[in-house]
């Protein structure tokens, strides 16, 4: 009977692991063969080993072996590389080697085009298949941004949108790139901002000396007084008073307050002083920060340093990997870390 009780248990048991696999779909067999959720992302990042550049998926896996002089950030699903003077690209979304060795200038994707140039000189926009959808025909070429392009010819700026159109003449003397609507552009008098019809919308009567993108409604503008803020109505928001200023990312802002850099939020508060010689923009909840000669990272809640690990140099996260250096010069090495300091990928060169 003790017998019988046992094989029954261990039936039942048998029984409830066929139904648990059955409800759950494949997500038991994914979590045994090791396909998470995390595995399926499609970034890849740059590593150079043994002198050359390859890439790495983000659990410090090789997707792309090093066979590059050298190698950029991916940017919306592909990234540039470059052998001898001339570009090319891969792609992330299966992580693959498209084109290399054609253009003398790769920029970043952005709905599949990238601004190239051709060893002539002129730039025009290719697709993912490396081919010119946009004729080469411009002096330069920036990226795309909500659906446009800025572009020169002959000395000056306008703009141009995904067929090639020219949407807004070149008539000034330099153009930022779309961004909540509006492109920040340089005019005899100043920066003024235009919107995708090429109108002027934002003029204000204090004379714009610089003037940033605008990210969540507010953009870096600096005047004669020093770097402010700015809202769509152009009213200036943060008072035009630092060394320097960039635009906001996570609802923080990098400012230089007399030398020293920190982070304020929208009203323009110190949320984390400025203490630091140099930043990154918040990414993922994290920024890299320079303290004297060495970087480390610090968490946008508490603004305390939680990656205490001093780098000669260290990017932003992506994807819960960042980039950082060890060593200058020809000692120099690279490698990749996780939100927690471990090595994903130890520093090579």
């Amino acid at each position: 009977m003790v017998y019988n009780m046992q094989k029954l248990k261990l039936f039942l048991l048998f029984l409830s692991f066929v139904c648990l696999i059955i409800l759950s779909g494949c997500n038991v067999i994914d979590g045994i063969t090791g396909k998470d959720n995390e595995e399926q992302k499609t970034t890849i990042h740059p590593v150079l080993l043994n002198g050359e550049w390859g890439y790495i998926n983000q659990k410090g896996k090789m997707v792309i072996s090093p066979r590059f002089d050298e190698a950029r950030d991916a940017s919306n699903g592909y990234a540039a590389v470059r052998n001898g003077t001339l570009w090319g690209f891969v792609k992330t979304d299966p992580a693959q080697v498209i084109l290399t060795s054609t253009f003398s200038t790769l920029g970043d994707f952005e709905d599949d085009l990238a601004p190239a140039q051709l060893p002539s000189g002129q730039y025009g926009y290719i697709n993912g298949s490396g081919e010119f959808v946009i004729e080469a025909q411009f002096d330069f070429a920036a990226k795309f941004s909500n659906g446009y392009a800025a572009v020169r010819t002959d000395g000056l700026w306008g703009y141009v949108s995904s067929t090639g159109a020219t949407v807004i003449e070149p008539v000034y003397s330099d153009a930022r790139s779309f961004s909540n609507g509006l492109a920040a552009v340089e005019t005899f008098n100043g920066w003024i901002y235009i919107n995708s019809e090429g109108n002027t919308v934002l003029d204000p009567a204090f004379q714009i000396t610089d003037a940033g993108e605008f990210e969540d409604g507010i953009a870096p503008i600096q005047t004669v007084d020093g770097w402010g803020y700015i809202n769509k109505a152009g009213n200036p928001i943060i008072t035009p008073e630092y060394d320097s200023a960039r635009k906001f990312s996570e609802g923080r802002a990098s400012v230089n307050d007399d030398g020293y850099i920190g982070f304020i939020d929208k009203e323009g508060e110190f949320i984390i002083p400025a203490q630091f010689n140099d930043v990154k923009s918040f990414s993922e909840d994290m920024a890299a920060v320079q303290l004297s000669s060495d970087w480390f990272y610090i968490n946008k809640k508490s603004g305390k340093i939680v990656i205490n690990t001093p780098y000669e140099n260290a990017e932003s996260f992506v994807n819960g990997i960042a980039r950082v250096q060890e060593g200058e010069n020809e000692n120099a090495t690279y490698g990749y870390i996780n939100k927690k300091g471990d090595y994903v990928w130890y520093p090579s060169k």
